[in-house]
């Protein structure tokens, strides 16, 4: 077998909910991740949902399955001093430390970075919290939605009209653990080249702020706070051939006024076609289809008066395409959509996935022969892919599994 990139790490994580997805990163590249558990497991062992038929099990958590592949599981009480002592002799036995726990939490119990890193100068130490360790927030509670709130997303979510949305899933805890990922393993590379060790200091609110993309540049340079958009987007009026429509048993989404692929006429030549185009070929809708693009609505966008000539016909051309679409299937929209080089894609549900042929052809879900709980079960796959030293993805770890084995090894 060819040998995973990261094969001969080894990984000690001190993590629940804010920083497992990272040390999960690592442990399918290869790394020898080795979580410690509070007895009866933390919040997210613990947490719904569960296979069915496992319900409260926390070797049954999908919620932790999810954010805990390809580990080993060992349970120590940190309060505990025979805990404590174990716990320091695995951390001193890694190359990278991963942990989520309040600032100060580990130090207190003789875990910290000064500690450790007093004992070990190669150690890389890497903490995920809320808001980082120092700054005046650096105490503060944290979950995933303050995430959210805090890094400045939720303003940005939903329809005009709605208050502020959370996104789904634990989008600020997932954002920090991917940008930690990164920065231990930047660490760890100056480590082996160095000999020296670091902490690396990630905090959930400046990992998920980055999801923001321009809007903070857009108060910086301009002053205006950017504001939810909804289905529409930048563009404050429905363009044809753009946003969310409804299909026969789904929704997809067009974006064909996009500079790629097909322009709105193609898709005006796919209704005519099938004898769906109505009065779009009459005028004064085909003068203005003829020339419907994003480099001319930037234009018409710049003058409000040529704008107002225009805008009222939209509905109706809006109407029209909808109409056509609710006639076909999601995939059937975008399997001929695509092959006419219009920009259409399906709005997938998880069965969509589940069922996706092109997810399917590239062999991207895994089997986990002997699961946590239940029986075998399929998974999802890697978020990339190594030719050379791939990324393998094994079950999650029962609770407490590898306590005897991995303690017992401990010198």
């Amino acid at each position: 077998m060819t040998e995973q990139a990261l094969a001969g790490v080894r990984v000690v994580e001190l993590a629940d909910e804010l920083g497992s997805y990272c040390g999960r990163l690592l442990a399918d590249l290869g790394a020898e991740v080795i979580k410690v558990e509070p007895p009866g497991g933390g919040r997210q062992r613990n947490s719904a949902p569960f296979l069915a038929g496992h319900e409260g099990n926390p070797d049954a958590s999908l919620a932790f399955w999810v954010h805990n592949t390809s580990k080993q599981s060992v349970v120590l009480d940190l309060e505990t001093e025979e805990g404590r002592t174990a716990a320091r002799k695995l951390a001193l036995s890694a190359d990278i430390l991963i942990e989520d726990n309040p600032v100060g939490f580990l130090a207190t119990r003789g875990l910290g970075y000064q500690d450790l890193h007093a004992a070990k100068p190669s150690l890389v130490y890497t903490s995920i919290t809320g808001f980082g360790q120092t700054g005046p927030h650096a105490g503060w509670a944290y979950s995933d939605i303050v995430g959210q709130a805090m890094g400045g997303i939720m303003t940005l979510a939903g329809e005009p009209v709605d208050p502020p949305n959370m996104i789904y899933g634990h989008q600020a805890d997932i954002s920090a653990s991917i940008q930690a990922a990164q920065g231990a393993l930047m660490a760890l590379l100056h480590a082996e080249a160095t000999g020296n060790g670091q902490l690396v200091d990630v905090s959930a609110q400046e990992a998920i702020s980055m999801s923001q993309e321009t809007a903070m540049q857009t108060w910086d340079f301009q002053k205006k706070n950017r504001v939810r958009a909804g289905a529409q987007g930048g563009i404050p009026i429905a363009i044809p051939g753009s946003g969310t429509l409804k299909t026969k048993d789904g929704y997809i989404l067009l974006y064909i006024i996009a500079p790629a692929g097909g322009d709105l006429p193609d898709l005006i030549d796919w209704m005519r076609e099938e004898g769906k185009a109505a009065d779009l070929d009459d005028e004064p809708y085909a003068s203005l289809i003829s020339q419907l693009n994003m480099g001319w609505l930037t234009q018409l966008m710049g003058n409000p008066e040529d704008a107002m000539k225009y805008i009222p016909l939209l509905p109706h051309v809006n109407e029209v395409i909808a109409t056509f679409f609710a006639d076909k299937t999601s995939r059937e929209a975008y399997e001929v959509g695509q092959e006419r080089r219009l920009l259409i894609g399906i709005v997938s549900t998880p069965k969509d996935l589940a069922e996706n042929t092109q997810l399917r052809a590239r062999d991207w879900f895994v089997q986990f022969p002997e699961a946590p709980a239940g029986k075998p079960v399929e998974f999802p796959g890697p978020p990339y892919r190594l030719s050379e030293s791939p990324a393998i993805i094994s079950r999650p770890p029962r609770l407490g599994e590898h306590t005897a084995a991995v303690l017992g090894a401990l010198t």
